[in-house]
């Protein structure tokens, strides 16, 4: 028996790897699979792919999931949407801003996403680490990836019934030490632990917010020398994969008008602090440090898009006029955010240590056109 999560099932079918049989077919079908214990590609042709989640199945018909072997044979180009059966180590140049035997410190670059997930299976942050830890760190591989050539053949042993099975055998983790991340545009800061005793401390200090974490924005817009945003976030309603202010329901009506709200709330959403102090503002943009008390997803990018001065490139919550001068006059294509500064206590000392990021030269170079005294300061 395999077993696939829903997520699972919405990306396969939404890159066309599920398919079926119509109950008029499934006497031919399990003719033609008489001897055969799994399913060919030549037959998995004559089955018809289900474009839509909601496809209704009739009795008798018959789902296929087409092997990892004929998939990838067949239709490489969709091969990373395939969820891998192992991490692969890959030689992608790191900036180690700290490390010891229970963590590492890095700068994030702009474009890599933290850890393989649907659409990135390779070329993250976590396919970096796992090649730099086992073949460069001088202080050892740590808990999660030493011995990984023996634990990898150990779990995942081909000869065994189902490992070649499409796209459900997926490791254990593809997250090993990661307790915080950075979108896949933003750049600075970002903690990996080395060891189960490493995340569980460090995973802590982050829930109880033990961890003050800074950052530096480009902005459209003046958002003012000194704002707090208290104001809860949650997922859209209607664009899933982004995240919005809740709307308070109690302000959808002022002084007997009806204020446009959005679509209506359903959730309360969850509380989410930002701290936004304005460093320079030339007119159109403005240079901003941010701080924030929570962690919410996309939580700086909604607060100021909420707050009418989003981020500068920012291609979902931003400004798509804006955004095409950027990359028109620039080459850039993403948002300008940068985690700067991280400060957290040693996962297993205890001592307090503060991290600092250089900003990317991308980044840098709009900062010094909008002010050019940056350049004196240590950014």
């Amino acid at each position: 028996t395999v077993s696939i999560s829903r997520s699972q099932c919405g990306t396969l079918i939404s890159n066309g790897c599920v398919f079926f049989v119509p109950a008029g077919n499934s006497a031919e079908f399990r003719s033609q699979m008489e001897g055969l214990d799994r399913v060919p590609f030549h037959i998995i042709e004559q089955a018809s792919p289900i474009e839509r989640k909601s496809h209704s199945l009739d009795p008798g018909s018959i789902l296929l999931y087409p092997s990892r072997e004929s998939l990838f044979s067949a239709m490489s180009s969709l091969s990373n949407f395939i969820p891998p059966t192992e991490i692969r180590r890959q030689d992608i140049p790191l900036d180690i801003l700290f490390e010891d035997e229970h963590m590492i410190v890095l700068n994030k670059k702009a474009g890599m996403v933290v850890h393989p997930a649907a659409g990135n299976w390779d070329g993250t942050l976590v396919n970096a680490i796992a090649h730099y830890l086992t073949n460069k760190s001088p202080f050892g591989a740590g808990e999660f990836f030493e011995d990984a050539d023996q634990k990898d053949h150990a779990e995942f042993d081909d000869s065994g019934e189902n490992q070649n099975d499409a796209v459900t055998n997926s490791i254990p983790t593809l997250r090993p030490g990661i307790v915080h991340r950075l979108d896949k545009g933003t750049t600075g800061c970002l903690v990996v632990a080395k060891s189960s005793e490493a995340l569980a401390a460090l995973s802590e200090s982050f829930a109880k917010r033990r961890v003050k974490k800074h950052y530096i924005a480009v902005v459209i817009g003046n958002p003012g020398e000194d704002r707090m945003i208290d104001k809860p976030i949650g997922r859209h309603p209607i664009h899933r994969q982004r995240m919005r202010v809740v709307p308070d329901p109690s302000a959808s009506v002022s002084r007997g008008q009806v204020r446009l709200t959005g679509p209506k709330s359903t959730s309360k959403g969850r509380q989410a602090i930002s701290y936004i102090h304005t460093m320079q503002y030339d007119g159109k943009l403005g240079i901003v440090k941010i701080q924030i008390a929570t962690g919410r997803t996309h939580q700086i990018r909604v607060h100021l898009q909420d707050h009418g001065t989003p981020i500068y490139g920012d291609e979902v919550y931003g400004m798509s006029d804006w955004n095409r001068a950027l990359a028109k006059r620039r080459g850039i294509t993403r948002p300008l955010l940068h985690a700067q500064r991280l400060e957290i206590n040693h996962p297993i000392t205890g001592e307090r240590m503060v991290f600092e990021a250089r900003v990317a030269d991308d980044m840098m170079d709009v900062i010094k056109a909008i002010w050019p005294a940056s350049e004196e300061i240590s950014l």
